[in-house]
C-alpha cells in the first residue's frame, strides 16, 4: 500500500471524484475529507450510504460518490459507509487550526482518530492532486495507519502490557524481580517446597542477594520462617558476656566439636 501510494497509479480515479465535488469545495479541510473518501471507496471497497450519525445499517448498497450536502456544515462532517454488511461512521470536527477525524466500527465499537492541519497539508483548493496536496502520498499513509488499521484491519495501536514467557534455560540473574515458582518465599506468606524441603540456602547462590535466606545468614529476625522450616543458624554474640544482663552467660559451645575443621566452607 505504501509503495502504491507513492506512484501515480494509486491516485488513478481521483480526478473523476474531484470533478464531482469541485464546485462544492470551499475550504481546505474539504479536500482532506475527500481524500479519505477516495481511499475508503477506491482502495478498501467501502460504499458511502449518506450523511449523518445514524447507527442503523441501511439496506442500500451505497455509492463511491460523496453524497449531497456532505460539507454543508462549516465545522463538522458526518459520513456513513458500509463494508461487508458492517456500518462505519466517519466523523470530522474543525477547530481553529486542525481537523479531527474519527472512524468507528458500529459492530465492534472500535474507534480510531487522526489530527490534521489543513493549512499545512493543503496548498490550493483548485488544481491537480499534486497542486492541491503536495504530500498526498504521506497523508494517505497516515490515513491507513491511524484510521484504517486500528479499526478496519484490527491492528490496534493501543498501548498494551505484554507478558514475556520465562526463559527455558533459566532465570537471568540481572533481571528485576524473580518469577514466582512453587516453594518460594513470598511477602506475606510461605509456600512449602515440594516434598517438605525448606527453602533455606538458596540466597547464598544468588549474586544479587534475592530469594530465601542462606546458611551464612547470621542475624535471623525470627526463629522460624514458617510451617515446615526449622530454626535458622544460631548467632552467638561477640565479646565477653555482660554480667549485668539477666539470662546472658558464657557460651556453652566453648569446646571445639569433634573432628572440627576450620576450612569447612573452603
Amino acid at each position: 500500500m505504501e509503495a502504491a501510494a507513492k506512484s501515480g497509479e494509486f491516485f488513478y480515479g481521483w480526478d473523476l471524484l474531484y470533478k464531482t465535488v469541485q464546485a462544492d469545495v470551499n475550504k481546505k479541510a474539504d479536500l482532506l475529507v475527500a481524500l479519505i473518501h477516495f481511499l475508503l471507496t477506491k482502495h478498501y471497497s467501502f460504499r458511502c450510504v449518506g450523511i449523518g450519525d445514524d447507527k442503523t445499517l441501511p439496506e442500500e448498497e451505497g455509492s463511491e460518490l460523496l453524497p449531497d450536502s456532505w460539507n454543508d456544515d462549516d465545522t463538522k462532517y458526518s459520513l456513513r459507509y458500509v463494508h461487508d454488511k458492517v456500518l462505519y461512521l466517519l466523523l470530522g470536527h474543525i477547530t481553529e487550526d486542525a481537523l479531527l477525524v474519527n472512524l468507528m466500527d458500529i459492530n465492534t465499537k472500535k474507534v480510531s482518530n487522526i489530527c490534521l492541519e489543513p493549512e499545512t497539508l493543503v496548498a490550493e483548493v483548485k488544481g491537480s492532486i499534486a497542486t492541491l496536496m503536495p504530500s498526498a502520498s504521506e497523508i494517505v499513509d497516515r490515513y491507513r495507519k491511524e484510521l484504517l488499521d486500528p479499526v478496519f484491519t484490527g491492528n490496534s495501536r493501543e498501548v498494551t502490557t505484554q507478558t514475556t514467557a520465562p526463559r527455558a534455560s533459566g532465570s537471568d540473574p540481572l533481571r528485576i524481580g524473580e518469577p514466582r515458582r512453587p516453594g518460594s518465599y513470598m511477602p506475606g506468606g510461605f509456600e512449602p517446597r515440594p516434598f517438605g524441603f525448606p527453602d533455606i540456602g538458596r540466597g547464598d547462590l544468588d549474586p544479587l542477594g534475592r530469594g530465601g535466606p542462606g546458611n551464612l545468614f547470621a542475624f535471623p529476625s525470627r526463629p522460624n520462617m514458617g510451617p515446615g522450616v526449622g530454626p535458622l543458624p544460631r548467632f552467638d554474640p561477640f565479646g565477653p558476656a555482660d554480667p549485668n544482663v539477666p539470662g546472658r552467660g558464657p557460651n556453652p559451645d566453648h569446646m571445639r566439636p569433634p573432628n572440627w575443621d576450620p576450612d569447612y566452607y573452603m
